[in-house]
């Protein structure tokens, strides 16, 4: 893992963040577009001579890897595959080729996570040399394809759905310089100097109306391009083409992007072929693939970062030109399985740990490298673990992992590297001697621990970290990095360096035919460490790997047979009363007593319960017990059986030294000491300093070397400031504060507060939450790199206190809710209560719930479990831009130890349009989100069906950040709060002990946040606090739950409004609801004859119903110019003459200039009596005419609507202007009347010749009944009268305002409102593509050729023909 100073406290993110190291692109011209399939060479090397600082870059001489190798050069790691679970090898680099006996390098590459996953499962047949592609594309098949069954394979990938961020961030720049800025800016400037001339020309008047016209245009097209100056590229989208030859599957990805696949790269599977290509040379990003048996699924494995063929490079790298650089093991052939998902910046998931582990099963794996991890609440468990723990158990995998980057407080290692039984967690090791090559570090440093590197023990016992290697290397990365290699450091780069040793061992025993267990290779890899005496164990675990004597030691100890080869490891639990744990631990000791433990010893066989167990049964062994510290007392010896055996331990802590001591008591086989220990029981005590309120302390400030300081919290403590004091006035030198204390189940980032500060010539504070009666450690070290001099630095840390509840939960309309606190017995306090919430969390419950067996990837080998998934569907509306994070109680805290196999969600946009993916940890995670409608899909996997059948009504947790906090009022009284006067409280203080209780109001409804709409059951978060100290108060506070149960919304107060009465009794209600329900269903009913029949029948009950007849002409207006017929239009325009008729437009125009707010206003009655003459007596239908009003105005609007978009059709299809398809020929016209969907038309469309005729008939019926209905009418008449009511660009006019603009070759107003409608109807969940390709005809007639790529793109993103793939 990759170490970032002063990075967040994950050291999950230090890996995926490798870009500090891995991403310093440089700029260069792109070459011309030249893809070629390469496969992996095994050409003669030529011998490049030793450089003076090759010996640098990589540190084999700590391990004895040098010494091993040259005594024993075959034992090299041949023989030996290794899996590096990462981000993924780019199997392109030099080192990745071939082995040391020249085999193929890389067994295959596969994307574990999903996130490369292409749907092929849609079929296509050639005709005509070509097939249709997904993106709507002419694919031509070139003729040397072979595909015996004609069948071919076709899905669709984003290509920036494959490119890392730092890729896509670069090729984005890279293309906005190289050729969208040049373009638009020449573009913008061509617009600009046309409007400006025909200012000059024409001036600000003019009685010509196409005057008015051409300048909206010219200007509309300066405003469209300055707005598409900003827009984000969505980068290509590219046809993906799978089919099988007769003897594998072949798969082509149209980077042409224009269906040229003969220009195209044809790959074969990784595995059978080593075939691998560039996406384009541009972006140098390597691409592999996959295919599932019946082709339906087509796997594309890209790196998602730069660290797994680093990893891989230190491993294993073999360069037979110039082998100082190989890597540990160059021999070993190397299986890429890439678990970093590209969804979650190369966050791991459990669904691609879980397969990986399949992997390993399948190829047979000897070694696993796996740099990544997390901190977790519960040690050793979880369905990741589980199947970790079969893996090693079941298969004799050697599990190497990196032991975390959280350091330098102690029990800081991770999952499952220093937490998991049976896997080997390796800590991080400074070389001395390589600083200035890796570092340009000139001052003298000391070999040591990294700061940085995890320490142990783990929460439940157990050490934590086994070994240590060196941490720092110069290693490949791929080729979009465009560098050869690159320098990482952390216990990413020490745990390959582990690996490739043990390859090297296993190597040499798989040579001599000798076969290992994970636990005897650990237990000769742990006996024969070099112990760092500058270094404790809970730093270094048993200390520097030693590969030479490991090997030494462990074929001694197969040769002799020493231990059952079914024998996996011996289980240690502790019981302490009610708690469980694999070691002793004391971090809160007695004062005084001995604290006693029950610590039982159990061997555990292979499969021992469903296989032979012939080896238990034979199992015993006489075991001495010995161990270093007085204060601890146990039996002298044991004698062990395949049960477990139980000893007795006491602790007296009290004789323990002041801080953190370890000792060990270890097993010894009384037959053969010389072995070592068989099995270990870690006991660790940490014994504080007991203070009031006030601890100080002098520390040396030695480089590198972590000073650690511990004290007993105060039981009335709830926070502490820290401060640092220091006469050292060097600039440069920076010093991290790292504090931890540790709760039950609960992971150390929850409790710890990391700092690093620099420079320190004076004091220095830092506040930091605590919890009374825990040991607090307050660990201090300075940078390794500042040379060997200390410095003299005064730690003192203060406690404050304030006694207050740790959740208050207040409730939305109560009128008041008492919060008591009491300050510290120890001292005054300074108070300014607060509340202040800052999250609304809304609760949404599954619209649909499917449990379904996965498929073959997802049968694990090893335990022989069916994986199933539960996909959940969420529906979320935004009313207003907003930044949310998605989380599932219960399940989304935990990854490894999650009792489910993974969590994942994936958000959509309307039109399954990809937005973004969550998982665990949902602080990571945040989405903006602008304002429209999501699909939201929740993945839950388990091989248990039955508990997936439990979890379908799992609500979703909805947190939305607000965008100002709000502040609760507090009062002094509940008298106070129930009048609404609120207290500031300044100046006020508590003496110690002294009580206070305030009193916390409801919100006024106008101040909840407007951005989600709240279900019921949703709530607002935020925090209480009291102390007057901003730095206290940000860390010293309880947690605020506001709750809206039963949640609706009421109107704003305001003034009282009188409105008149309605008059309306059952049976008319009884009547119009029959009516009303009897008409949805002519609109709703997609076959026309049906749907004709019903509003026959209506139309004779209801001749006069407006909603009836704009039902009809909606569903009229949405039939395809294809379908058509002279009956439809005839009827279009006789029903819209009906409704002019009958709404009288002139009227409700005279009703509009005089109605207040509200239509039912009496102000509005009576000035509508006035205007028409009524008499007063007839107020009561005045009322009711007023009433109908709006509904006139909506029902006057659709004939318009209806009107003159036949009308304009007309008009476009008479123009000799070049107007997009799609326009010409109707195929965004359902869209204005609420249809789903539009049909793209193109000029190569199959039918284009016979819409062409088509339109020539309609066009004749419109022209005739037009002239029928208006004899005055000439052209636009019904265009204009649609403006008298709406404006151009309302949603429900553009896209008739860009038939008109389009038929006049006004583009640029054409352009802006097809951009304008595209983003309404992505918004209200229409597919817009219709629209969207019209726009890239619009930019492609004016050759604006970047833009017409964007919307071309964008249409494909925005209308996705399914859901992403999980």
């Amino acid at each position: 893992m990759i170490v970032i100073k002063n990075w967040p406290r994950s050291y999950l993110s230090l890996c995926r963040h490798s870009f500090r190291f891995a991403q310093h692109f440089q700029k260069k011209p792109a070459p011309p577009l030249l893809l070629v399939v390469r496969k992996m060479t095994t050409s003669a090397p030529e011998i490049v001579p030793q450089q003076p600082l090759d010996v640098n870059l990589l540190n084999k001489t700590d391990t004895e890897q040098e010494l091993f190798l040259s005594e024993n050069p075959t034992y090299d790691g041949r023989d030996i595959i290794i899996a590096i679970l990462d981000t993924g090898v780019d199997p392109s680099l030099p080192g990745m080729q071939v082995t040391t006996t020249g085999e193929r390098k890389m067994l295959d590459v596969i994307d574990c996570s999903g996130a490369g996953d292409v749907d092929t499962s849609t079929i296509r047949s050639v005709k005509d040399g070509a097939i249709d592609g997904l993106s709507g594309r002419k694919l031509q098949i070139p003729e040397k394809w072979s595909c015996p069954t004609g069948k071919y394979h076709v899905g669709l990938k984003p290509i920036f759905e494959l490119y890392t961020k730092g890729v896509k961030t670069r090729w984005i720049n890279e293309r906005k310089e190289d050729v969208v800025g040049p373009s638009h800016n020449s573009s913008t400037a061509e617009a600009l100097k046309k409007l400006t001339e025909h200012e000059t020309e024409v001036g600000g008047t003019s009685e010509k109306i196409a005057d008015k016209w051409t300048r909206e245009d010219l200007a509309c097209k300066v405003d469209f391009l300055k707005q598409m100056s900003s827009v984000a590229d969505v980068g290509p989208v590219a046809d993906v083409v799978t089919w099988h030859d007769g003897e594998l599957w072949r798969v082509c990805i149209d980077t042409s992007f224009r269906g040229r696949l003969g220009i195209c790269n044809v790959l074969g599977t990784f595995k059978e072929t080593g075939d691998y290509a560039t996406i384009s040379d541009k972006d140098n990003v390597i691409y592999t693939v996959r295919v599932s048996q019946d082709g339906n699924l087509t796997e594309i494995a890209v790196p998602s970062g730069s660290h797994g063929s680093h990893v891989a490079g230190i491993a294993a790298a073999n360069y037979p030109d110039n082998p100082q650089k190989n890597g540990l093991a160059p021999g070993a052939k190397i299986l890429s399985l890439n678990i970093g998902d590209h969804r979650l910046n190369a966050m791991e998931t459990g669904q691609a740990m879980t397969r990986a582990f399949n992997m390993c099963a399948e190829f047979k794996v000897d070694v696993i490298n796996m740099s990544f991890g997390e901190g977790t609440h519960l040690p050793d468990a979880g369905r990741v673990i589980e199947e970790a723990r079969r893996l090693i158990d079941r298969r004799d995998v050697i599990y190497v992992c990196s032991a975390g980057n959280q350091g330098p407080a102690l029990s800081t290692v991770g999952a499952p590297g220093g937490t998991t039984t049976g896997v080997i967690g390796i800590g991080a090791y400074l070389t001395a001697s390589s600083a200035d090559t890796l570092y340009g570090v000139y001052k003298p440093v000391e070999n040591n621990i990294y700061p940085w590197s995890s320490r142990g023990p783990c929460q439940d016992g157990k050490l934590g970290v086994s070994l240590v290697a060196p941490a720092a290397a110069f290693a490949g990365v791929p080729q979009y990095c465009r560098n050869s290699m690159q320098m990482m450091n952390g216990t990413s780069m020490s745990s390959p360096n582990a690996a490739g040793n043990i390859a090297c061992m296993l190597s040499g025993l798989k040579q001599h035919n000798l076969k290992w267990t994970p636990y005897t290779v650990r237990l000769a890899l742990e006996n024969t460490a070099r112990n760092l005496p500058q270094s404790d164990s809970f730093s270094q675990g048993q200390g520097m790997i030693q590969i030479s004597a490991a090997y030494n030691k462990l074929s001694a100890i197969l040769t002799k047979n020493v231990f059952p080869p079914k024998l996996t490891h011996f289980e240690i639990q502790v019981s302490d009363h009610c708690k469980k744990s694999k070691g002793i631990y004391i971090r809160e000791p007695k004062i005084n007593g001995l604290q006693e433990f029950s610590v039982a010893v159990e061997p555990i066989f292979q499969n021992h319960q469903s296989d032979n167990n012939l080896p238990a049964i034979a199992f015993e062994k006489q075991i001495l017990l010995q161990s270093s510290a007085p204060w601890v007392d146990h039996p002298d010896n044991m004698f062990i059986v395949a049960t477990d055996r139980t000893i007795i331990v006491t602790v007296d802590a009290s004789k323990a030294p002041k801080g953190a001591s370890y000792t060990e008591i270890v097993g010894i086989d009384a037959a053969d000491p010389a072995l070592g220990p068989i099995f270990r029981i870690p006991v660790t005590v940490i014994n504080p300093e007991r203070v009031e309120d006030l601890y100080t302390s002098k520390l040396v400030g030695k480089p590198g070397v972590p000073e650690r300081r511990f004290v007993r919290i105060p039981t009335w403590a709830t926070s502490a400031k820290i401060s640092l004091i220091s006469p050292n006035k060097d600039e440069l030198e920076k010093i991290i504060l790292h504090t931890v204390y540790l709760e039950d189940d609960k992971c150390s980032r929850n409790t710890e507060c990391q700092k690093l500060q620099g420079p320190i010539g004076s004091e220095w504070s830092k506040s930091i939450t605590v919890k009374g009666g825990k040991t607090l450690e307050a660990c201090i070290v300075r940078q390794w790199s500042r040379g060997k001099a200390p410095i003299d630095v005064d730690m003192k840390i203060e406690f404050f206190g304030v006694k207050k509840p740790s959740l208050i939960s207040l409730v939305h309309g109560a009128t008041c809710t008492p919060i008591r606190f009491e300050a510290a017995p120890t001292k005054s306090i300074d108070i300014l209560p607060a509340i202040s919430l800052k999250t609304m969390v809304v609760s949404l419950k599954p619209q649909s719930a499917k449990v379904e067996p996965l498929g073959a990837r997802d049968l694990f080998l090893t335990s022989g479990l069916q994986i199933n998934r539960l996909l959940l569907s969420y529906q979320l509306k935004v009313q207003k831009t907003s930044d949310i994070q998605l989380e599932f109680s219960g399940l989304t805290p935990f990854l490894y130890e999650s009792p489910v196999d993974c969590v994942l969600f994936q958000i959509f946009g309307a039109n399954k349009s990809y937005v973004g993916a969550s998982a665990p940890y949902p602080d990571r995670w945040s989405h903006k989100l602008e304002k429209g409608d999501y699909t939201i899909q929740a993945q839950i996997r388990h091989p248990d069906d039955q508990i997936l059948q439990g979890l379908k009504d799992l609500p979703l947790l909805v947190r939305v950040k607000l965008g100002s906090k709000i502040s609760v009022d507090l009062a002094a009284s509940a008298a106070s709060a129930i009048a609404g006067k609120d207290c500031k409280f300044a100046g006020k203080g508590l003496l110690p002990n002294q009580e206070m209780t305030v009193y916390a109001m409801s919100l006024a409804d106008d101040k909840l946040p407007k951005t989600i709409a709240p279900t019921s059951g949703s709530f607002l978060l935020g925090a209480f606090s009291a102390l007057k100290d901003t730095d206290l108060a940000l860390v010293d506070k309880s947690e605020v739950i506001y709750y809206l149960s039963e949640y609706s919304s009421r109107p704003a107060k305001g003034l009282s409004m009188v409105t008149a009465k309605k008059e309306k009794n059952q049976n008319e209600e009884m009547t119009e609801a029959i009516r009303d329900l009897e008409v949805s269903w002519v609109q709703k009913l997609t076959d026309e004859k049906a749907a004709k029949t019903l509003f026959d029948v209506c139309f004779e009950k209801y001749p006069d119903h407006l909603p009836l007849l704009q039902n009809r002409v909606k569903q009229l207006m949405q039939v395809k110019l294809v379908d058509q017929t002279p009956e439809g239009v005839q009827k279009v325009v006789e029903l819209c003459g009906k409704i002019l008729e009958l709404t009288k437009p002139n009227e409700v125009l005279q009703f509009l200039s005089v109605k207040q707010e509200h239509a039912d206003d009496l102000l509005t009655v009576d000035k509508w009596i006035a205007i028409s003459g009524e008499s007063a007596d007839q107020r009561k239908d005045v009322v009711k005419t007023i009433a109908k009003f709006e509904e006139r105005k909506n029902a006057i609007i659709v004939a318009l609507q209806a009107l003159s978009s036949l009308e304009q059709d007309l008009e476009v299809r008479k123009s000799k202007q070049n107007v997009p398809a799609s326009i010409r020929f109707g195929g965004i016209t359902p869209l204005i009347f609420g249809g789903k969907q539009g049909e793209t038309i193109t000029k190569k469309s199959a039918n284009y010749e016979s819409l062409k005729t088509k339109a020539e008939q309609i066009d004749l019926i419109v022209l005739e009944e037009l002239k029928r209905l208006d004899g005055k009418w000439t052209g636009i008449q019904f265009y204009v009268k649609l403006l008298v009511w709406l404006a151009a660009d309302d949603s429900k006019a553009a896209l008739i305002s860009a038939k008109h603009a389009a038929a006049l070759g006004q583009f640029g107003r054409c352009a802006k409102l097809l951009n304008k409608a595209g983003d309404e109807l992505k918004a209200g969940a229409t597919d817009s593509t219709a629209v969207d390709n019209s726009l890239a005809e619009v930019c492609e007639g004016q050759e604006w050729n970047h833009l017409t790529t964007h919307f071309k793109n964008l249409a494909l993103l925005k209308n996705r023909p399914s859901f992403r793939l999980f």
